[in-house]
């Protein structure tokens, strides 16, 4: 006969307290990678600490969040236009052009963030 798989876990069982310390923690990390450019840093932490947020009946002021996003995208423009012309002047013209897309493309969702915070 078939036997009927069990669910997978998708993480660790955590008490309430250890979801409210891993909300806390990754929210102050992603305030941290934004402040230093750290795009991907800052989504991931904010991604988790929703994530757990939820779970425990916990949210979060949307216009903080967006503020920092905007303050991560705005740093993470500039750190890849400096790193697109470190890359340029060592002559790595084709990484340097992907860089200089992706400061665009931040460039672009901070103005849109800034729009929607005004």
């Amino acid at each position: 006969m078939f036997r009927k798989k069990k669910k997978a876990k998708t993480g660790p069982d955590l008490t309430r307290e250890e979801m409210t310390e891993l909300v806390d923690d990754n929210f102050r990390l992603a305030k941290r990678y934004a402040s230093a450019g750290n795009v991907s840093g800052m989504e991931m932490s904010l991604e988790i600490a929703m994530e757990y947020a939820q779970k425990i009946g916990r949210s979060f002021d949307s216009r903080e969040i967006a503020e920092i996003k905007l303050t991560g995208f705005e740093h993470g423009e500039k750190a890849l236009q400096e790193r697109a012309m470190d890359l340029k002047e060592a002559g790595k013209l084709r990484e340097a052009q992907k860089a200089n897309d992706l400061a665009v493309i931040y460039g672009n969702e901070a103005k849109l963030l800034k729009y929607t915070l005004n």
